[in-house]
């Protein structure tokens, strides 16, 4: 009787021994990641010396500095940097947001704390002018392509986000690189112009009986595609809100923003903006404004799309208002 306690007593001592080495010695892939409490967020005086500037050279300016930056931005010049940041390029990049290339690219974000970093930085800054003009022989993304394709392309039941015919999405400059075989530096081996300039109807895009994009506007993609394809932005300067007329600029920003959809061969909703007396039925009746205003009771235009930039929406309020001169 004696002998069985004294086991069961040594039985139990050993079972407390193991589980307390157990618990000291658990095995690393049995113990779990983040054992240890992550480092605070120092979130506090940040400054583009000493905070900013070294993530960009751990993490980036391999790629996006020295005589070829890659989509021609350096973030090692401060000018740069002004433009990526203001434009919104930087954050959306960095949070690998949609309709941005994500950066660093093939790799995971960047760490909470660094995103944290640049955000608060770019809040609390005060930037000075980018000093980043457009070149008017190079075809920007954001402001010259992508509205055409959005106008022309991207219509419901078509390449918008919702039908992606076909699985081709042209709503931003991701999807148009994800889906639309787009080879940069090679337009005549590139999906999206050759559909444009096809002869074949059942290939053509936009498919009959909607028109044919314009050579204008073919023209852009091909050399947007030639130059690289890249997302390129620029700082397009002061609004000219002087000697507003249909001709220039009234008739550019419907031909980009709107003829895709309300052309005369193709009037979205019964509507056709072609032409000087087509438009002038909806500006002096109030539709204009309120549509590209998306004010309530109106339908927000471009459709599918955000609003048109506040210049080209203020250059077609004075248009109107001072009588909508030919």
């Amino acid at each position: 009787m004696m002998k069985n306690k004294l086991l069961l007593i040594s039985l139990q001592l050993i079972l407390i021994f193991a589980i307390i080495w157990s618990c000291k010695h658990e095995p690393e892939d049995l113990a779990g990641p983040g054992t240890d409490p992550p480092l605070p967020c120092d979130t506090f005086n940040i400054t583009y010396t000493a905070d900013v500037y070294p993530v960009f050279v751990e993490h980036c300016i391999f790629c996006h500095g020295g005589a070829t930056p890659d989509a021609g931005i350096d973030l090692s010049n401060f000018e740069d940097v002004i433009l990526v940041a203001e434009s919104g390029q930087l954050l959306g990049s960095i949070n690998h947001m949609a309709g941005f290339s994500p950066m660093p690219q093939n790799a995971a974000k960047l760490d909470f704390c660094l995103i944290r970093t640049i955000t608060i930085w770019i809040n609390d800054t005060v930037f000075p002018n980018p000093g980043h003009p457009c070149d008017p022989d190079t075809v920007y993304f954001e402001k010259d392509l992508l509205p055409i394709l959005q106008s022309g392309c991207a219509q419901p039941g078509c390449h918008d986000a919702i039908s992606m015919q076909d699985g081709i999405r042209l709503t931003d400059y991701q999807s148009v690189m994800t889906t639309a075989d787009v080879k940069p530096f090679d337009p005549e081996g590139s999906d999206l112009y050759e559909v444009l300039v096809e002869d074949d109807p059942d290939k053509r895009m936009p498919p009959p009986p909607l028109s044919p994009m314009s050579q204008e506007s073919i023209g852009l993609v091909y050399t947007w595609i030639g130059q690289g394809a890249e997302n390129l932005f620029c700082d397009e300067g002061t609004c000219d809100t002087t000697n507003i007329t249909y001709t220039a600029p009234v008739s550019g920003i419907i031909q980009k923003h709107c003829l895709g959809c309300h052309n005369d061969n193709n009037p979205l909703g019964g509507l056709s903006l072609q032409g000087y007396d087509n438009l002038l039925l909806t500006a002096t009746d109030g539709r204009l404004p309120g549509t590209v205003r998306h004010e309530p009771g109106y339908p927000a235009m471009p459709k599918n799309s955000s609003q048109l930039p506040d210049c080209k929406i203020r250059q077609l309020e004075i248009w109107i208002e001072d009588g909508t001169p030919q």
